[in-house]
This record gives structure tokens, C-alpha cells and sequence, in this order.
């Protein structure tokens, strides 16, 4: 239910509009609140080397992104993914799969409870 409605309101109100930040945000915390409530991904094995890829996919967006804060001819990623996000189901699909990441980071596996 929350899903659908926030893909929908993103896809309908538009890019950049106050009512689909509303969406976004709104869906967020609550993804948020359950991860909190839940303690999910306590019990989650350690990503270990696994996880340097990512790593270092988030390393190079933060070099990006302080390159266009201090050289104002670069453009964003938020810039450069405008043209893809600008068509309302390309909008709606993308939410879509935040909320789903949001989900699987929710229903991770949460630490057994221990007797006594």
C-alpha cells in the first residue's frame, strides 16, 4: 500500500515537486522507523571483502559530488540522471526500486532471541 502510493505520487506530481519529496520522505522514514524497530540485519553475517566493490562505487559518487561543489561547470549525478527521470514511468520505476532496496535492508535477517 505504501509503496504504490508513493510511486504514484512521484510518477504523477513530478519530478522536483514538493508533493513527491513529500512522498519520498514520508516512505522513507517509515522504512526507517521498521529497520529501527525490527534491528534488522543484526544477526546478518559481516560483509567483509565482499562489500570493497561498493565500497568503492560510494567513494567515487562522494569524489564526484565534491568535484561539482568545488568546479561549478560539473554537473551532479542528480543533473546527469534528470534526462532518464524526466518521463514519469521511468520516475516511477526508479522509486520503485528504492522502496524495494528500503524493503530488503527492513526484512534482513534480525538477531534469534536468546532463552532466559
Amino acid at each position: 500500500m505504501l509503496s504504490g502510493t508513493c510511486v504514484s505520487t512521484v510518477a504523477i506530481a513530478g519530478e522536483l515537486s514538493p508533493v513527491a519529496l513529500a512522498a519520498v520522505v514520508g516512505a522513507g522514514l517509515v522504512v526507517s522507523g521498521v529497520t529501527l524497530a525490527r534491528r534488522a540485519g543484526e544477526a546478518a553475517p559481516p560483509v567483509g571483502r565482499r562489500g570493497l566493490p561498493w565500497l568503492g562505487w560510494l567513494a567515487a559518487a562522494v569524489a564526484w559530488e565534491t568535484a561539482t561543489l568545488a568546479h561549478g561547470g560539473l554537473p551532479a549525478l542528480s543533473d546527469l540522471a534528470d534526462p532518464v527521470l524526466a518521463h514519469p514511468l521511468a520516475r516511477a520505476a526508479a522509486t520503485a526500486c528504492w522502496l524495494a532496496a528500503g524493503a530488503w535492508i527492513a526484512t534482513r535477517p534480525r538477531s534469534p532471541r536468546r532463552p532466559g
